[in-house]
């Protein structure tokens, strides 16, 4: 007997049952069934029975239906459970079994259907999103594997790239399948991201898939694949083979495969590829590369061209900037003496004319040398951006910034730099505008919804202890920056209170979610009504949502004991928001009076 009848009669009364029964009335998806059913009912009493209770739901009354679909919905499914296919066609294998990491948890719909919006959906602050739910071990549930492995393919590379290295090893083994059933080694970048995943999680049991991806994959898995097998010494033959590749791509991942190991022909490999013109593909393998005597051999090549760059021989500005991507991020002493000479020389070096149809000239070369010498963090490094500040180019003042708060007392800082938060166009409001955001950054609070600093940055982590002069915050009100003012207001201080209630109620630009953070930091005891007020009236005439979803971020600084308040101000929103508002609230539950 065909069940494909029964199977959609049951799948009308499933949509009627949630639909509620009076809907049943009438219905001519229904109505539409009976007529073959019938005329199946001549060779299967059966289907002639559910014609009849199908005849009896449509056509009876509203007040009898709820009745006549149960009878129709419980003759359906003893139909499907004892008639139905309990098997399947195929040969008995064994499954392939995995560890994993994780398990099914008590997290609520209401927590994860936004996480997997932001992995498989568009929008800003998707990542964000992730990172936060990351950080607070939300990911530990089962339900979240597909969602994240869909996020893998995602338009926005840092996301896509955070799920690869964070959120999916955490999981184990155990998603190795799930990953292999989409792996397509002809793939793009996406199957790329597949298999490292994979490696990174099984590493022996996916080293020769790695070698089948290096003989027959496209060039952004094979680049996948170089990494992976550079992991693997017995590997590295089938790496150095890439290096004489005609793909870019290859040739550098192959190279930044082999920089990690100490052995002669390798390191005779690099040296002679100092010789050649084109230094661009070294400078990720020299950022991690260990053989000093390579290095040396770097920094006497960049000590020659330097000499010649100074001379005005701006064809070796190209070649300079690269040995100093070779450079970048390291910390040897070696790397810094040589920064320190070539530093020595910025105000020659800032004269250099660009090349004919170059990009960048001598003073572009000056402000990278400033941030490579921040970057080093060293006394001597601060002390020499300092002693050469009013001879650096103004895109140089981040650097110049950022060692005068590493390195002088803030009352110094102060004085030198404060006149800047009222300059209104040029150069000085660039400065200026640095300024705000140097103060935004080192006064971020752990409780803030969106880290400012990175955290494995020895410089930011520097910038979170720094002390700013008092007097900062009222000239940030004299020159009307809100942020700062937002960041520096303090208890007691009646101008920065002031300032804040009159800047949330006017026209202009306004951050709603800043000022609400900064007045619950203050104490203002109508901060809440405050809040309660700007999300109503903006949930109401809001033209862009995200607006509403910042302010509601700042809740959490908001006095716990005010929950119920807070709560009863739910039905007064726009319904879109009402979700929003309540998840928002959840930390203010946890948190102690």
């Amino acid at each position: 007997m065909s069940l494909a009848l029964i199977q959609e009669s049951a799948k009308e009364v499933r949509r009627l049952a949630i639909a509620g029964s009076p809907l049943a009335v009438g219905d001519f998806r229904l109505k539409k069934l009976i007529a073959p059913l019938e005329q199946a009912g001549a060779k299967a009493p059966v289907f002639a029975q559910v014609a009849k209770a199908i005849g009896d739901l449509v056509n009876g009354k509203e007040l009898d239906s709820a009745t006549h679909l149960l009878q129709l919905s419980t003759l359906l499914n003893a139909i499907l459970y004892t008639q139905g296919q309990t098997a399947v066609e195929g040969d008995a294998r064994e499954l392939e079994v995995f560890a994993t990491n994780c398990s099914s948890t008590r997290t609520t719909a209401r927590v994860l259907k936004p996480l997997i919006a932001a992995l498989t959906g568009p929008g800003e602050g998707r990542y964000e999103a992730v990172k936060t739910a990351f950080e607070r071990g939300t990911f530990k549930d089962l339900r979240l594997v597909d969602p994240a492995i869909h996020a893998l393919g995602d338009n926005y590379p840092e996301l896509a790239d955070f799920v690869a290295e964070k959120v999916l090893p955490a999981f184990g083994p155990g998603i190795v399948p799930r990953l292999k059933e989409k792996l397509d080694l002809k793939g793009k970048r996406v199957d790329g991201r597949r298999l490292k995943l994979m490696h990174h999680v099984d590493p022996g049991g996916t080293l020769e898939l790695c070698k089948t991806a290096l003989e027959g994959g496209s060039p952004d898995v094979k680049v996948a694949a170089i990494e992976c097998l550079g992991q693997h010494e017995e590997c590295l033959p089938l790496v150095q083979e890439q290096v004489e590749s005609k793909n870019k791509a290859l040739r550098a991942a192959a190279l930044e495969a082999l920089a990690g190991y100490d052995r002669p022909e390798i390191a005779k490999m690099f040296t002679d590829l100092l010789k050649g013109k084109a230094l661009d593909l070294l400078a990720r393998p020299f950022r991690v590369i260990r053989n000093r005597q390579v290095l040396q051999s770097l920094l006497a090549e960049g000590q020659r061209v330097l000499e010649q760059t100074v001379k005005g021989d701006s064809d070796q500005l190209e070649r300079f900037a690269a040995i100093l991507d070779c450079i970048a991020e390291r910390k040897d002493a070696e790397c810094e003496t040589f920064l320190l000479q070539c530093f020595a020389q910025c105000e020659k070096l800032a004269k250099v004319k660009p090349a004919k149809n170059a990009i960048f000239g001598g003073a572009d070369i000056v402000e990278r040398l400033a941030s490579m010498m921040c970057s080093i963090g060293s006394p001597k490094a601060r002390e020499a951006v300092l002693t050469r500040r009013d001879i650096l180019p103004a895109g140089a003042f981040t650097q110049v910034l950022g060692s005068a708060l590493l390195a002088w007392p803030p009352e110094k800082v102060y004085q030198e730099f404060a006149p800047l938060l009222e300059q209104k166009r040029g150069a000085g409001k660039d400065k200026g505008d640095e300024i705000q955001r140097m103060i935004e950054v080192s006064t971020w609070d752990e409780t803030s919804r969106f880290e400012l600093l990175d955290p494995d940055s020895p410089e930011d982590q520097a910038l979170k202890k720094v002390v700013w002069d008092p007097r900062w915050l009222d000239a940030a009100i004299k020159a009307d920056r809100q942020e700062i003012v937002c960041s520096l207001a303090r208890p007691g201080h009646k101008g920065a209170l002031d300032y804040l209630l009159k800047t949330v109620q006017s026209k202009k630009d306004v951050q709603t979610g800043l000022i609400i953070e900064a007045l619950a930091r203050c104490q203002y005891s109508k901060v809440t009504d405050l809040f309660i007020e700007l999300v109503i009236r903006k949930s109401k005439n809001a033209s862009r949502n995200w607006e509403v979803l910042y302010l509601l971020e700042s809740v959490r600084h908001l006095p716990p004991a005010d929950l119920p308040k807070l709560e009863a101000a739910v039905p007064k929103l726009d319904e879109k928001f009402a979700d929003s508002f309540l998840e928002a609230l959840a930390p203010l539950r946890t948190k102690p009076n």
